[in-house]
């Protein structure tokens, strides 16, 4: 499997704490069958309390660490980018990376509200040549309260990652009913694991989500979603997916985890 989203870096973000932690994340994700992790830090932590060049040196020192431990797994490296005006040129500026160096980017859009310019900055990020790849957007509000919104920016050629745990209520059972409505209506592309610590409701355990998508669309389905789909992303390749259909609008929005 292909985890698209981990905080696996040490002392970067509210993720792992210390090299030793990230090594533990690792040694789980690995024993649950996933080959490569994409970190992705905050950007606004790495703006603000680190770098580029530290958070890229950072994945050098975990894939060396890794190599020693014999531990079968590999760190990339891209970022959690969320959506500000000034998100399009970070992006030239090298200070906001995309996924693995190709032209899909992590995106998190705000957990609450939606600012009137969201979806003019992912327009301005496909005019730039890149496809946003929208993170948990089952536990964004301006998504649960209008998934219509959701549907029309994948009709735009945007994809949506949902985080596993979602899947199996470690958010709750309105952000898990939430997410199953969105895969009955093609609104996942990938799952991902989000993960912020080797146990618990955040570890990198893949596997949990993955079971429980399969349950719901098939084997062929839920395998695209962690292998083929993000192969592809990290291959810089074109990425195919079917026409969503609308959800029924929800009759409240409610509280989740966020981060």
């Amino acid at each position: 499997m292909i985890d698209l989203h981990a905080h696996i870096l040490p002392g970067v973000d509210d993720g792992a704490t210390s090299i030793d932690v990230s090594i533990e994340m690792a040694k789980v994700a690995a024993e649950r069958g996933t080959k490569v992790i994409l970190a992705t830090p905050h950007r606004k932590d790495v703006t603000e309390s680190s770098s580029v060049q530290h958070i890229t040196e950072l994945v050098e020192h975990i894939n060396g660490e890794m190599k020693s431990q014999n531990i079968d797994l590999s760190v990339v490296l891209g970022m959690e980018n969320h959506l500000d005006l000034e998100l399009p040129d970070e992006v030239t500026n090298g200070r906001a990376l995309p996924m693995n160096g190709t032209r899909y980017i992590l995106v998190e859009m705000p957990f609450f509200g939606c600012p009137n310019y969201a979806e003019d900055v992912l327009f301005r990020l496909q005019l730039n040549g890149l496809t946003p790849v929208l993170a948990h957007p089952e536990r964004i509000e301006a998504f649960q309260r209008d998934p219509d919104l959701l549907v029309s920016l994948v009709e735009r050629g945007m994809l949506s990652q949902v985080t596993a745990g979602s899947f199996v209520g470690y958010f709750g059972k309105e952000v898990r009913r939430f997410a199953n409505t969105l895969l009955g209506h093609g609104l996942v592309h990938l799952i991902a694991s989000d993960t912020h610590f080797p146990g618990g409701a955040r570890s990198p355990n893949l596997r949990l989500g993955l079971d429980a998508v399969r349950a719901i669309v098939g084997p062929e389905r839920a395998k695209a979603m962690v292998l083929d789909t993000p192969g592809a992303i990290l291959g810089n390749l074109d990425v195919q997916v079917e026409p969503p259909t609308s959800p029924e609008k929800p009759r409240k929005w409610f509280q989740f985890w966020h981060r």
